[in-house]
């Protein structure tokens, strides 16, 4: 069986061990987790070679965007002003200075990493009494695809976590700016914007369920085809022609496969339904993380139909389920509740650990016999 490479079993470790700690013995967040965890991953993944699903595409661009793209086409991009530009402004622009410095490829995997990673860890330390086991979350398996794979998306929703700083302030401008920039690197970010609004809305365990099986039931009327229409009218066109390019994509544009996957996302609500009144009463802003991944959670079933939208478009939502919501219902709930929502979530981890190993992450080249670093 395929095993994760030393340093990412490292990782692993050091978070099961710094989320004990948190939960049971010091029982508040401790920095020093964060930081060490924090530059780990930053090493693993800005450092890597050949590792992760899109990096020869990301290699390949490097010299071609520098190549054939002049800074006067960015600026376009980033003013909405016709342009040659076909990929998202400020990933474009980071490629095009570190390369006209001279500097390796590494290098923009390494600034993409220590940016994301700071703006997530950041904000989970932020807003997350338990940020060791947010992390976690994270780790296992959500860093491996959005910040070793699709690298753009994952800074877009690294803004879009950060922004929420600014939702809690009720911070219009200082949202959109997040928003403004989560959109130069992936243009799926503007899903987010409307969140500013929906965390106002009041909700409690019957509406949560009511919300989450309108979703369901209205996934076979694929809706969200009424989408490319709308954007044409309110969207710049770049954006209203990549919603509407994947309405069909013959690779994606299929049905969500059933599987385990939706297996834990049933535990996942049954877990924000029982304990909600817990989680509003204890943890500042739940309500508002709540209403994020309740969300989000609607838009994956109402996406099921098309599988890239079902994945991609509800991103930045669903980390507030795993991140924000699990791990602050944690610190919530009585010891006995405490104590088996920390047992349910490290099987999964634990299990997700081996299977991941064994599955995508001996495709992706994270595994002891394929993974590489420029540092050894």
């Amino acid at each position: 069986m395929a095993i994760l490479h030393p340093i990412f079993i490292a990782i692993f470790l050091l978070l099961v061990f710094a989320s004990y700690q948190e939960v049971f013995k010091l029982e508040k967040k401790q920095k020093i987790f964060v930081w060490i965890a924090g530059i780990l991953i930053v090493i693993a993944v800005g450092f890597r070679i050949n590792v992760g699903a899109d990096y020869p595409v990301y290699k390949m661009l490097f010299a071609g965007f520098s190549l054939y793209t002049d800074y006067g086409d960015v600026f376009d991009k980033a003013l909405f002003r016709p342009n040659t530009e076909e990929i998202e402004w400020i990933f474009v622009l980071l490629n095009k200075i570190i390369f006209d410095l001279g500097m390796p490829f590494y290098m923009v995997t390494f600034t993409m990493a220590a940016i994301t990673i700071s703006l997530k860890f950041n904000s989970i330390y932020k807003d997350v009494a338990f940020p060791a086991l947010a992390m976690l979350f994270y780790f296992m398996p959500i860093m491996f695809f959005e910040d070793s794979g699709q690298m753009r998306q994952g800074l877009g929703i690294a803004f879009c976590v950060f922004s929420f700083r600014f939702i809690k302030e009720r911070n219009l401008p200082l949202f959109l700016v997040c928003m403004y920039f989560a959109l130069g690197f992936h243009k799926t970010s503007i899903v987010f914007v409307p969140v500013y609004w929906l965390v106002r809305i009041p909700l409690n365990s019957t509406r949560i369920f009511w919300i989450l099986i309108l979703a369901v039931i209205t996934s076979p009327l694929e809706i969200y085809k009424l989408g490319g229409g709308i954007f044409e009218n309110i969207a710049p066109d770049d954006l209203s022609s990549a919603y509407t390019g994947y309405l069909n994509d013959k690779y994606y544009g299929n049905a969500v496969e059933s599987g385990l996957n939706d297996v834990v996302k049933l535990f996942w609500i049954a877990i924000l339904i029982r304990y909600d009144k817990q989680g509003c009463e204890k943890v500042w802003y739940y309500e508002y993380m709540r209403n994020i991944a309740v969300f989000g959670l609607a838009l994956f079933y109402i996406f099921r139909s098309n599988e890239i939208f079902a994945v991609r478009l509800p991103g930045a939502y669903m980390f507030f389920v795993t991140m924000f919501c699990l791990p602050n219902l944690v610190y919530a709930v009585e010891a006995r509740s405490k104590q088996f929502l920390y047992l349910g979530f490290m099987t999964y981890l634990t299990m997700m650990f081996f299977y991941f190993g064994s599955g995508n992450g001996h495709k992706g080249s994270f595994t002891i016999d394929r993974y590489q670093n420029e540092l050894w």
